[in-house]
């Protein structure tokens, strides 16, 4: 009797979890086939965009990156370049100011460490226009993919528009799964998003938006990019992605910067969302208020409590099962987990999972941070591959 109640809770465990998260897959996919939204994209839409890098201690990629956005295919007479060092305890300013000295940039110093709102807000006062493309230090963007980006804004419906992002996967076992998981799991959802009506997360890495859409970025912002995420739509206005606009960043080279960037930014999310809860279930907001934001919300937050459950009732029910016909269930368990090793799409499979386990653990935590108000807007520096 009691491993029937058990197999019971574990199956409508089991099937919540399925069909929340591929259900949602499948949805999003379907209802971009039914009911896509163009994009009024222009190849000819070529207007002065300013970029933002927001600088602490990067002194070992900063060259290699102002080098990259040197070698943009977008005309150089309409790209300004601002880099906003913020309190770099190393050589990055020097570096900056070399760069600034021979005209290749423009440059803002910000001696105290105010957090990344407060220096995009330092940058935006200096931008002479109105579209404005941030991009991280340690990122590397492909030549087109500033162009690519730029695009989809001469849509006057489109507000802000993210890139497509590759995580480099690295040497280490759990860069290869934070490379698939994004891959498989986040980033082509994001498309099929894009398609009906907005992301559900944009990427720091590469962005733009309208800065006068946007105005400034509340300095209490943990994510920025969900703020200008959040802020945009709330203005009318869609948040796509540029599968084209083609952008790379390393890794973290340990667990614990994985579980450190997972957490963070969970705890950035739900602060966000929390800040713009009028969007949530709102029909005023398309499919993004009534489904894409909810459904982020939920598997965020819903789904790290569901893996739980399955991770206690699994051995429970093995046990229970142990004393009927245990033998043949565990041989089964086994035979399945072999079976699924033999071949690379099974590995692919089992990775991801795997790593998924890393991410609820991070995800708890930073919903554990969010509750208990262990918040700053000082990301810490997280090494990468």
């Amino acid at each position: 009797m009691l491993a029937e109640v058990v197999l019971s809770a574990w199956l409508i465990v089991f099937f919540m979890f399925v069909f929340l998260y591929f259900g949602y897959f499948l949805l999003v996919f379907v209802l971009g086939k039914w009911r896509r939204k163009q994009i009024k994209k222009s190849d000819e839409f070529l207007p002065h965009v300013s970029v933002l890098i927001p600088c602490y201690n990067v002194e070992t990629s900063i060259d290699q990156k102002l080098e990259n956005l040197l070698q943009s295919s977008y005309p150089k007479e309409k790209l300004q370049i601002i880099a906003i060092e913020s309190g770099s305890d190393d050589q990055t300013y020097r570096k900056l100011s070399q760069h600034h000295n021979s005209g290749e940039i423009e440059l803002i110093r910000q001696p105290k460490r105010l957090g990344k709102a407060s220096a995009i807000n330092a940058g935006l006062e200096r931008c002479v226009s109105d579209i404005v493309v941030i991009t991280d230090a340690e990122a590397k963007l492909d030549k087109d993919a500033i162009k690519e980006l730029v695009k989809n804004l001469a849509d006057p419906d489109i507000g802000a528009v993210v890139g497509s992002l590759i995580i480099s996967p690295g040497k280490s076992i759990f860069g290869r799964m934070n490379h698939l998981f994004f891959k498989s799991f986040r980033q082509r959802i994001r498309i099929w998003e894009s398609n009906i009506d907005s992301v559900s997360f944009l990427s720091g890495e590469l962005c733009a938006f309208r800065k006068s859409v946007l105005g400034r970025i509340s300095e209490r912002t943990i994510n920025d990019d969900r703020y200008i995420l959040l802020k945009t739509r709330s203005m009318g206005l869609r948040c796509v992605c540029e599968p084209l606009a083609h952008v790379s960043e390393s890794t973290p080279n340990n667990l614990s910067g994985h579980i450190a960037q997972k957490r963070r930014t969970t705890m950035g999310a739900i602060q966000g969302t929390v800040e713009f809860k009028h969007l949530l279930f709102n029909s005023r907001y398309g499919l993004f208020g009534k489904l894409i934001l909810p459904a982020y919300l939920i598997r965020l937050i819903l789904f790290p409590f569901l893996l739980l459950l399955l991770e206690t009732l699994s051995p429970l029910l093995i046990l229970l099962l142990w004393s009927t016909n245990g033998a043949i269930w565990v041989m089964a368990g086994l035979l399945t987990l072999i079976l699924f090793s033999l071949f690379a799409a099974g590995r692919r499979l089992l990775l991801p999972l795997f790593y998924g386990i890393i991410v609820q653990i991070a995800i708890l935590m930073g919903i554990s941070d969010y509750l208990l108000r262990r918040q700053s807007v000082l990301w810490p520096k997280i090494n990468k591959t």
